[in-house]
């Protein structure tokens, strides 16, 4: 089931990339007007898991991450996840992607790295169509030969705006929108599905063995 549902997901992800294809005029990301997520997270009772960059793989498959507290945890665990954005690892060479749509276990329970840059959805730059654009290999290049610094190069801000993407009118967006939306919903509703399974699966190996 387990492997079911990951190649639901991976077909989802690869009719989103496709679906861009037919678009062949392309503009910098900062013509979106991207609203990019600053660092800074609100106070928290109790404690909440810290994800940082090593804790995904690919496309919202989370590993294990580190239990924080407000009071106690790195300096780098000070980003917010909201609904309706989509993450992704700054690093140069990496491909770490999240994908926050209606997903209190994440908004609510989890903490995220500065290693990711987070962009909200709007009218502007719809959910379906900002995370087709992240998630396509040519998104990956434009990042990489972006990237600034040395040992640890990666985007910033400023870089990350003068990203070449597909251009896309006020009304192929919104048509993008709503073929593709019910497609983001399936996506999310997969990784919760996912995760329950898992944690099932530990449980009985557990158990058993």
């Amino acid at each position: 089931m387990i492997e079911n549902y990951q190649s639901q997901s991976s077909k989802i992800c690869n009719l989103l990339v496709k679906s861009l294809e037919k678009y062949n005029k392309k503009c910098l990301f900062k013509e979106y007007n991207p609203k990019i997520i600053k660092s800074g997270i609100y106070m928290f009772d109790n404690s909440k898991e810290y994800i940082d960059t090593s804790s995904i793989e690919g496309i919202n498959d989370f590993q294990n991450g580190e239990i924080i507290t407000y009071t106690k945890r790195p300096s780098r665990a000070n980003m917010q996840p909201l609904d309706n954005s989509v993450w992704f690892a700054k690093m140069k060479g990496s491909y770490k992607i999240i994908l926050v749509n209606n997903d209190l276990e994440i908004i609510n329970k989890m903490i995220l790295s500065t290693g990711f840059m987070g962009i909200i959805a709007n009218e502007e730059l719809p959910l379906s169509l900002l995370f087709a654009i992240v998630i396509s290999n040519e998104f990956v290049i434009q990042r990489d030969m972006h990237s600034v610094g040395t040992t640890m190069a990666g985007v910033n801000n400023e870089t990350f705006i003068n990203i070449e993407v597909p251009f896309l009118s006020n009304e192929e967006r919104t048509s993008f929108e709503y073929v593709n939306r019910p497609l983001i919903n399936k996506l999310s509703r997969l990784r919760i599905q996912i995760k329950k399974i898992k944690e099932i699966k530990d449980l009985l190996l557990k158990k058993f063995f």
